[in-house]
């Protein structure tokens, strides 16, 4: 049984190298036959600069959506076996430009007929597979240009984090939760300021008392994050004591806590959230941005004076919130 095919789209880049691979073999072995000292992977660098005659690694890299290392590593064999060389351009010494030597533009007398075997081969089997196959990659390499295999698979990453996250409201076996996550925090960015002691200590007094949220996160059994929102009038909360613990950032639960903070923040009547977050805290900050904050200007009457300063953002609740 081939394994590959019973894996079917999950063996999609493992099935296309073996096929490169298939190719590559027989391609190496039929150059090898017909007495030419040539590479297959060579083949499209080689083949630009015969169409160009000189290029930079940049426009290279461009031309065949390689990466810079590829074709130096191509570059670099082709050079070692008298094909190409390499020049620093007059006008810019860091840019490197490429162009193949005499015995690079003779070998291509030898090369062509049999490049065009290849092709004519290539067309048989395409054909016996039957359907376009190369218009099918091309759409595939659009669509991969669009948006790549590694955005496609974070996505769905972080969706599978993001359901596995628990929200809890509060209780008050829960408290501890509260103070240790923020104090673990502070300790390890800043310094627990007399206001911050007061909040952690007392947030049912302090938080929820007047009209605030104070939300849980749990993650496989264990609470690792937490968050509040404090009430300053009839239409707005702050957002604040976020805290996420160490061994749980990257699984979404910020953004969990965050997302639902807002929808409590809505439920509430509230028409926006504000909050004050730190030029230290990127991810935090990133975050906020990716959810529809933005940054205000001024001092701000919500804003408590803490001495690690802030940059005060705010979401409109009129506009749905980005998930």
């Amino acid at each position: 049984m081939d394994l590959f095919r019973k894996l079917g789209s999950l063996a999609i880049a493992s099935r296309l190298r073996r096929l490169t691979e298939w190719l590559y073999k027989d391609g190496a072995r039929i150059y090898q036959e017909q007495s030419l000292d040539f590479e297959p992977r060579w083949f499209p660098l080689f083949y630009l600069l015969k169409e160009s005659g000189e290029i930079s690694v940049t426009h290279a890299a461009q031309s065949l959506g390689l990466t810079h290392p590829a074709i130096n590593q191509i570059a670099g064999e082709m050079s070692r076996r008298g094909f190409l060389q390499s020049t620093s351009d007059k006008k810019d010494k860091r840019k490197r430009l490429l162009r193949l030597t005499q015995k690079g533009r003779k070998a291509l007398s030898s090369l062509e007929p049999v490049w065009r075997d290849f092709e004519s081969a290539a067309d048989d089997f395409l054909s016996e597979a039957g359907g376009d196959f190369l218009a099918t990659v091309g759409r595939l390499e659009d669509a991969l240009k669009e948006k790549g295999m590694y955005e496609r698979i974070t996505q769905r990453i972080k969706k599978r984090q993001l359901r596995k996250v628990e929200i809890i409201n509060y209780q008050p076996r829960f408290k501890k939760y509260f103070r240790s996550l923020n104090f673990e925090w502070l300790k390890e960015y800043f310094e627990v300021e007399e206001k911050d002691e007061i909040l952690v200590s007392n947030p049912y007094e302090k938080i929820i008392k007047p009209g605030g949220f104070v939300l849980f996160a749990r993650l496989d059994g264990k609470i690792v994050g937490t968050t509040a929102l404090i009430r300053y009038d009839k239409f707005t909360y702050e957002l604040t004591k976020m805290a996420v613990k160490r061994s749980a950032q990257g699984q979404q639960v910020g953004r969990k806590l965050a997302l639902s903070v807002i929808e409590k923040a809505k439920n509430s009547g509230a028409r926006r959230i504000v909050l004050l977050t730190n030029p230290r805290l990127t991810a935090a900050y990133n975050l906020y941005r990716s959810l529809g904050f933005i940054e205000l200007s001024g001092d701000q009457p919500w804003a408590t004076p803490y001495r690690r300063g802030g940059i005060p953002m705010s979401l409109d609740l009129k506009n749905k919130p980005k998930t």
